[in-house]
């Protein structure tokens, strides 16, 4: 191979001029990253300081709510109640929900029993035994059926209707 090459127009051309710019490190990334999220941190902070400091921030007045519009809303119908139909009867479960619904009561579900099973009798299900007054209570706007202390369904109050429900 030859040592000795001739001279041709690329062999004029200047070097470049300054340096080239070199690789950043994983620490100079991370220290970076780092910064961005620190002055980010900052901001958010001073934006939620300053929306609590002038516009009283996200407080909500529980006893300005009220159940059903009712201002004078009854403690011990506030549980959640739910009413099954052990009957198998269309809307059976709906109309008793919307009766107790307008005599104040908290009423989140009216369905079917689960698996399709039938109930001979109506029985009103509590979680606890705190729950006996709502219980009263409730046996004297429904009427007159059985009260257990039962932890089988989640709702504090549990309203299974069967065959004898009028």
């Amino acid at each position: 191979m030859a040592e000795n090459f001739p001279q041709d127009e690329f062999d004029q051309v200047a070097p470049a001029v300054g340096s080239r710019r070199a690789r950043r490190s994983g620490a100079s990334k991370f220290f970076e990253f780092m910064a961005y999220f620190s002055i980010s941190a900052v901001i958010a902070g001073g934006g939620l300081f300053g929306y609590q400091t002038f516009f009283g921030g996200s407080t909500i007045d529980v006893n300005a709510l009220s159940d059903n519009g009712n201002a004078n809303s009854d403690p011990i119908r506030i549980n959640e109640t739910t009413v099954f139909d052990g009957v198998g009867q269309d809307g059976l479960a709906g109309t008793v929900a919307h009766k107790l619904i307008d005599k104040g009561w908290n009423v989140v579900t009216a369905a079917n029993v689960p698996a399709g099973l039938k109930a001979d009798k109506t029985v009103i299900y509590i979680n606890s035994d705190k729950l006996q007054d709502a219980a009263k209570t409730l046996v004297s706007d429904l009427g007159n059926y059985s009260v257990e202390v039962s932890t089988q369904y989640i709702d504090p109050i549990t309203i299974v209707l069967g065959a004898d429900y009028k």
